[in-house]
């Protein structure tokens, strides 16, 4: 995530630091308890304990406060993904360790998953731009596509359109995650072992004809 706050302050003290990640914490879960919506300036205050002009003095605005907000989120999730794939040797492990990774992290930070949800739907630029959201988008496209793309160049993966193939896979990761947020008792363990299974057979290189005969003479 890219956006960055233009309208709040630069944090300064420990207690200052300390605050504002207090502030951010009241965001999300009134985010998570309330909709988009319900995490108004005066809302995030009131769970804080503090008074609007508080929130203010970190948070010039609602959008610079959802935007940290989101910030915040992506950073721990990028913090969460990012050395699982770094340690896989291939493009193949990459990409199960990208899928695993993100539905780990998000089921164990169900209010984070829902805070982001609200945002990226309802948050709009002055223009009507649902610009969090396209950045997010554009980030997670770039991030699988770099995977991909190593991948068919060291052929651990078959030729296909890098671009519907990220899609696809990030679609189906959004609609495992839609159908957890309505239905907590479902495992997302299970649904990133299907996705893990679905897609590295969708990537997965052709045998070689060679192998075949051998395989099919012994």
């Amino acid at each position: 995530m890219r956006t960055k706050t233009r309208s709040s302050p630069t944090p300064g003290s420990f207690i200052e630091l300390t605050r504002r990640r207090q502030l951010i914490d009241c965001a999300i879960e009134c985010l998570a308890e309330a909709g988009y919506a319900g995490a108004s300036l005066a809302n995030v205050a009131r769970r804080a304990g503090v008074s609007k002009g508080v929130v203010l003095y970190h948070f010039r605005s609602k959008d610079a406060l959802v935007e940290t907000t989101v910030e915040e989120i992506f950073r721990a999730l990028r913090e969460f993904i990012v050395p699982r794939i770094e340690a896989e040797p291939d493009a193949r492990g990459r990409l199960r360790a990208f899928i695993t990774a993100q539905l780990s992290f998000l089921e164990q930070h169900r209010a984070q998953l829902l805070a982001v949800s609200y945002i990226l739907v309802s948050h709009r630029n002055r223009r009507g731009e649902f610009y969090l959201r396209t950045n997010a988008e554009r980030d997670a496209r770039t991030a699988i596509g770099a995977i991909l793309e190593e991948g068919q160049s060291r052929g651990d993966f078959r030729a296909f359109a890098l671009r519907p193939m990220a899609a696809t896979i990030l679609n189906a990761i959004n609609g495992a995650l839609s159908e957890w947020v309505a239905d907590p008792s479902l495992s997302l363990h299970e649904y990133a072992a299907e996705l893990v299974t679905t897609f590295d057979l969708a990537t997965q290189t052709k045998p070689r004809a060679s192998t075949s005969r051998v395989s099919a003479e012994s």
